[in-house]
């Protein structure tokens, strides 16, 4: 691996990451919406306060159709430097490099005072650039591990990401398996204060166990914009 290319696939990865679509979907949906600061509302009434920009902030102000176009945008920024790398220079770590970079574009971009979001999105694009076989399998094992053995909103969620990790040992690719570790990294540590809240009501028993599959199917919903209200003159109104 060459010094000069690695710094530069981090740079290309992190700029591209930068770019906000969040706020350009924002503005479009809902101009008038703070879509950086955000109360997300659980099943049962428990909520808590997000602070950043990502496809879940502008889903709970705008609906789940800005929503699902600001993830894909997000994840967009993140293939597409990726795949370019993985053909321009097969079997060598820049692609891994720059889909590491662009989550920490995403999480604190340089065009937005370092105010971004967390990191799902383009984690999920740099990952489908570097094995798409991937996605499914650690998804859905995360998803049935979180809820059948944990019963927890939090491990379901994030259990994917977590798999990716072993998944590319497993496959004997191991800048894939670091750039997965840093994008788990870079997550965690962007959601730390939601985080923190999380495990509190989790203790105080104010945030009950997922049940069923079902259950978190209709929390990832409400966080995602799904149960949205709307006012009768059709003006998105976020639940809180």
């Amino acid at each position: 691996m060459k010094l000069l290319r690695a710094i530069g696939a981090a740079l290309i990865g992190y700029l591209a990451g930068s770019l906000s679509s969040g706020r350009l979907v924002g503005r479009l949906f809902s101009p008038d919406e703070d879509v950086s600061s955000t109360t997300l509302e659980f099943p049962g009434g428990a909520t808590l306060e997000y602070e950043g920009v990502s496809a879940t902030s502008v889903a709970a102000h705008s609906g789940p159709i800005a929503g699902m176009l600001t993830g894909t945008l997000d994840m967009a920024k993140a293939y597409v430097p990726t795949s370019v790398a993985m053909r321009v220079w097969p079997n060598k770590p820049y692609a891994a490099i720059i889909a590491a970079a662009a989550v920490a574009g995403h999480n604190y971009p340089i065009y937005h005072g370092f105010n971004g979001g967390r990191g799902m999105a383009p984690y999920m694009g740099g990952m489908l650039a570097m094995d798409p076989v991937a996605i499914p399998i650690t998804q859905v094992a995360g998803i049935t591990i979180g809820v059948g053995a944990f019963r927890d909103m939090y491990a379901a969620y994030m259990g994917g990401m977590w798999l990716t990790v072993p998944w590319f040992l497993w496959r004997r690719r191991p800048a894939e398996a670091l750039s997965a570790l840093a994008t788990n990294a870079l997550f965690t540590y962007a959601s730390r204060h939601e985080l923190s809240r999380y495990f509190e009501m989790r203790r105080s028993g104010e945030l009950g166990d997922l049940s069923s599959l079902r259950d978190f199917a209709r929390s990832y919903d409400t966080m995602a914009g799904a149960d949205q209200e709307r006012s009768d003159d059709g003006n998105s109104e976020p639940r809180a």
